[in-house]
């Protein structure tokens, strides 16, 4: 089962078109900075995938989601 949470795209640590460039970065940056939380790799509707910050992400339709792109989430770092 998908889940799907809406993201300011402006707020992703690391962004490509290729999952596994896109994780890498992740991965090179949950390395090099202290992280204050979880990180979500996800997937928006052009194919893009992203890293973002856990609780930067809207759960539901709320206010704040209608300035936020809406993303698939593919896995937890």
């Amino acid at each position: 089962m998908s889940e799907s949470i809406f993201f300011n795209q402006g707020d992703a640590i690391a962004s490509d078109y290729d999952h596994a460039a896109a994780r890498r970065s992740a991965q090179i940056f949950k390395l090099n900075h202290e992280t204050k939380g979880g990180l979500v790799v996800a997937k928006n509707a052009d194919g893009k995938f992203a890293i973002f910050y856990e609780q930067d992400g809207a759960l539901n339709a709320n206010s704040d989601a209608a300035k936020k792109d809406k993303y698939t989430v593919l896995e937890r770092l």
